[in-house]
């Protein structure tokens, strides 16, 4: 990596850990720690700023030494953070069964395996974006491949797992921004917490319609499954998980897990599968059949389009802009075919629009 990326990672690991920069010098930048770390007002932490020299990495790893000092933290994880421009996901298990902190090497290969499994998935649901689906993708192999993990301390029951960063997974295309690792990586901490905090707790927990919308970007049976199959991997044990890079450091947990907790999982899949039939984001190609529109300058006008879902000849209630309702009375008047993109959700006798992506009349 090069100079100046290196740079930018270490005063963005310090800001945002509300250090300040004070002055700019010829060599160096120096910064102020917080208030909170107690240090005396003349302390001041010295980053060295010049980018052409061949000693740049020697000189900041100096600054590391001092920061790992400072907070008490892994000198290696905070070079693979600043220098090698990674993330660094920690399992930290707890559990009294496994003696004397020397866990035994089946299982650390359950744990990694496990582990793999999960990051896979993780990344399958940030490219495909359903709640459910069956098939691998190349962008998650392309991510698996960018993992690297560390090699336990002897005795540790921590598992640290290096993960790209600003590595580009999915390709931008005309109609698709990228994807890069930090983006997975974040989805993967939060799915986790909301796992720990939404579902575990919570026996035979069957989420309402609303609970799953306002959650999509969380909710993914396959990852689900994939957390369930790690917990019970590592036989119920206490684990936190943590995520860590230049600008985040969080960190989830649960606690007191027991095979009934963890089978709140399995409850919590087969109600998002079941719920899918009724609330799922489609391509819908129809034709308009009704306009209902008081004031074609509000945003409150509704259309129903004719097409098929699953299928299956369905009537789509959509509500339009001012402007969408515009291009709708002319296609409505034309007999043109229209495209929605959207989230839909199943009523008694047709589908409404919970969120329009896209909507557009096609060309003959």
């Amino acid at each position: 990596m090069n100079s100046q990326s290196i740079y930018k990672n270490i005063t963005d690991l310090l800001i945002s850990r509300e250090w300040k920069k004070q002055e700019v010098r010829t060599k160096y930048d120096l910064f102020v720690p917080p208030s909170i770390l107690g240090f005396s007002e003349t302390y001041k932490l010295y980053v060295y700023n010049k980018f052409s020299n061949s000693d740049y990495e020697k000189e900041i790893l100096k600054d590391l030494i001092i920061v790992s000092q400072i907070y008490n933290e892994d000198l290696d994880e905070l070079a693979s953070i600043i220098i090698e421009d990674r993330q660094i996901l920690s399992l930290h298990i707890e559990n009294e069964n496994i003696k004397n902190g020397h866990p035994s090497i089946p299982f650390f290969n359950t744990l990694i395996s496990k582990s793999k499994e999960l990051l896979q998935e993780v990344a399958n649901f940030s490219v495909i974006k359903k709640p459910h689906f069956f098939d691998n993708i190349d962008e998650a192999e392309r991510y698996l491949n960018y993992c690297n993990f560390f090699k336990n301390d002897v005795g540790s029951l921590i598992t640290k797992i290096q993960l790209p960063n600003n590595e580009e997974i999915k390709e931008k295309t005309l109609f698709e921004d990228s994807i890069i690792g930090s983006e997975i990586n974040q989805n993967l901490i939060n799915i986790a917490d909301f796992i720990n905090t939404e579902i575990i707790g919570f026996d035979n927990f069957e989420p309402t319609d609303d609970f799953l919308l306002q959650n999509r970007d969380l909710v993914s049976v396959n990852v689900s499954n994939k957390l369930k199959d790690l917990y019970t991997g590592i036989e119920y044990a206490d684990i936190e998980i943590s995520l860590k890079g230049t600008q985040i450091n969080q960190i989830t947990v649960a606690k007191e897990l027991n095979r009934e907790k963890v089978n709140n999982l399995s409850t919590f899949s087969k109600t998002i599968r079941e719920k899918m039939k009724e609330i799922s984001e489609n391509d819908v190609y129809g034709k308009i059949i009704q306009l209902k529109s008081k004031d074609v300058d509000s945003d409150q006008n509704m259309i129903i389009i004719e097409g098929e879902i699953k299928k299956v000849k369905s009537k789509i209630a959509v509500k339009l802009n001012s402007d969408q309702i515009k291009w709708a009375a002319e296609a409505f008047k034309n007999n043109r075919t229209v495209l929605i993109n959207a989230i839909l959700e199943k009523d008694k006798t047709q589908y409404k629009v919970s969120e329009l992506k896209d909507f557009r009349a096609l060309t003959r």
